[in-house]
């Protein structure tokens, strides 16, 4: 799997499946913003040839459009990615043909993709020769600073994508499975005067591609990356095994966590939250059971998410 520093050292490019004009423009104004002399956008995959518009700067440029992936021309001197914004539906057929690929990895946009999907194609990125670093389903996407933008990560509009400060490069890494509040977790680092080093949504939904120890794993090996922000939820298991790589000494940065979802201990059975996974079964993965757990093997929890804003403007 590639890591973060080879994404900053190499020369990124991009495939979309679908069509989501905001959000691929959003891409552009990154880019552009950034201060690249080219665009990372090298196609677009809708289901008939042609050309489609979007602006780089003030400039109108001309991307073309393809009926498949597999008749997408990829330059061999680039570290190339996909960013698939088909439906739910869809997404495992063109992710599932995406994998016949040399890609480095790319983020599935799509909620409500059903979770027999999902599983297929975790266990064919588990048994891909390649190791792609694949986000989602249901990702805002993965940032590296000056480097990638892949997906809505960061802000749409140009304005967004300035005053996130996501285009000069630092050492706070933000990880979260919400879209929402990883954007937030963005914000709230920005306006504590930080920069990041990268940020990804590894996806809400029960069975995402990269799970939560593996995208602590890549913050650990980044060597830009000081600290990480963290926002969980109730449900599911992932940080404890969060508390098994710091135990186990493979986890070794500064984190400041908050788990969200207390509010379900009020409730006689426990609450479907907004995520799929976000859904408490048993005391174990309880909001409040995570959170002494995290705090017991080192990390800062906090209780509040305005404590959690105050830790971070101390860092």
């Amino acid at each position: 799997m590639i890591n973060i520093e080879q994404i900053r050292a190499r020369k990124n490019k991009i495939v979309v499946i679908g069509n989501h004009p905001a959000l691929i423009q959003s891409i552009l104004d990154f880019d552009y913003l950034s201060g690249k002399s080219q665009p990372s956008l090298i196609a677009v995959v809708t289901g008939k040839r042609g050309y489609t518009k979007f602006f780089f700067g003030k400039e109108e440029v001309l991307f073309p459009t393809f009926i498949s992936v597999k008749s997408v021309p990829l330059p061999s001197d680039s570290t190339n990615w996909f960013f698939n914004i088909s439906s739910g539906r869809r997404t495992l057929p063109s992710t599932l043909e995406l994998l016949d690929f040399n890609y480095a990895g790319g983020v599935l946009f799509a909620e409500n993709v059903p979770e027999l999907h999902a599983h297929s194609i975790l266990r064919t990125v588990e048994g891909s020769r390649y190791s792609p670093l694949i986000l989602g389903p249901a990702s805002v996407g993965l940032l590296v600073p000056t480097a990638l933008k892949l997906g809505p990560i960061g802000g749409i509009t140009p304005l967004q994508v300035e005053e996130s400060g996501i285009i000069k490069p630092g050492h706070i890494a933000v990880l979260s499975a919400s879209g929402g509040m990883t954007n937030e977790l963005i914000s709230v680092a920005a306006l504590a005067g930080h920069h990041l080093s990268f940020a990804l949504s590894f996806g809400g939904d029960r069975f995402p591609i990269l799970s939560p120890s593996q995208a602590f794993l890549l913050a650990e090996a980044d060597p830009a990356t000081t600290a990480v922000l963290y926002y969980g939820e109730l449900g599911g298991l992932d940080e404890y095994e969060l508390v098994k790589l710091k135990e186990e000494g493979k986890f070794t940065k500064k984190v400041i966590a908050h788990i969200a979802g207390t509010v379900a201990d009020l409730f006689p059975e426990s609450p479907q939250f907004g995520h799929a996974k976000a859904k408490a079964a048993s005391v174990k993965d309880s909001a409040l059971s995570k959170r002494k757990a995290l705090r017991e093997a080192g990390f800062t929890v906090t209780d509040s998410f305005s404590a959690f804003v105050a830790e971070v403007g101390q860092l």
